[in-house]
């Protein structure tokens, strides 16, 4: 029983990842354009060509063009609350949800002076599910997306852009001690009232969203500043 059970997890997890195309040199790529810390101190591993993710204790599953969108170890505690409050993994997001999450951060602390706000993150965004035909389920199987009728009360451009074989950069990164990303690479999402739950209160929100000078900013903007200082919110 426990070998069928063994060999079923296997099937779901070649069904549902594609063998890794990461490399020590796409790696070490990343670490000579300053997104990623050099192998001794970031702890990285190239998968070099595995079917599907085999973490050890203490690692991480990641992909490459996150750490092209503001992704960074440690991993930002809004971000960690946010897995936690939608119930899902790392794994689950998609690139262009990590740059919405990192171009938030990034807004709120650099140009409003604040924390990030959760309650102002759930007003403006929700998180759905992927509804591609033959996609995965797990790897970017959710991401994140402007509420309807919040485009002209945000930084206006488009955040679902295309992004060609994204799910085939993914590595092992080791997290920081104390750290604790969640990150199954077998959990598939099931959707959550949270996902599209609004805030209860939205007082301070409205003062928030009154405070911002929205026409005066942009997300190429936004987006340059933290990629120019080589900050990485999230």
């Amino acid at each position: 029983m426990a070998k069928s059970d063994s060999k079923k997890r296997a099937e779901i997890m070649a069904k549902e990842w594609k063998k890794s195309r990461s490399s020590t040199r796409s790696l070490n790529h990343l670490v000579e354009m300053g997104l990623l810390h050099n192998h001794e101190l970031g702890g990285w591993r190239a998968p070099e060509g595995e079917s599907y993710p085999d973490r050890r204790t203490g690692e991480i599953v990641v992909f490459e063009d996150f750490f092209k969108r503001g992704f960074g170890i440690p991993v930002h505690p809004f971000l960690q609350g946010l897995l936690l409050y939608y119930e899902i993994e790392i794994c689950n997001l998609q690139p262009n949800s990590i740059l919405l999450v990192s171009t938030f951060i990034h807004l709120c602390k650099a140009y409003v002076g604040i924390t990030p706000h959760f309650d102002l993150f759930r007003y403006l965004f929700c998180l759905r599910k992927k509804g591609a035909v033959g996609c995965s389920k797990i790897a970017g199987g959710v991401y994140l997306n402007l509420r309807d009728g919040m485009k002209n009360h945000y930084l206006s451009s488009p955040w679902n852009t295309s992004l060609t074989e994204w799910y085939k950069r993914w590595f092992y990164i080791r997290e920081e001690p104390g750290s604790a990303t969640f990150c199954d690479v077998r959990y598939i999402p099931k959707k959550r009232v949270s996902w599209t739950d609004r805030p209860e209160y939205t007082g301070q929100v409205s003062e928030l969203m009154d405070l911002i000078d929205w026409p005066r900013l942009d997300r190429p903007g936004v987006v340059g500043n933290f990629l120019v200082r080589r900050v990485m919110p999230c």
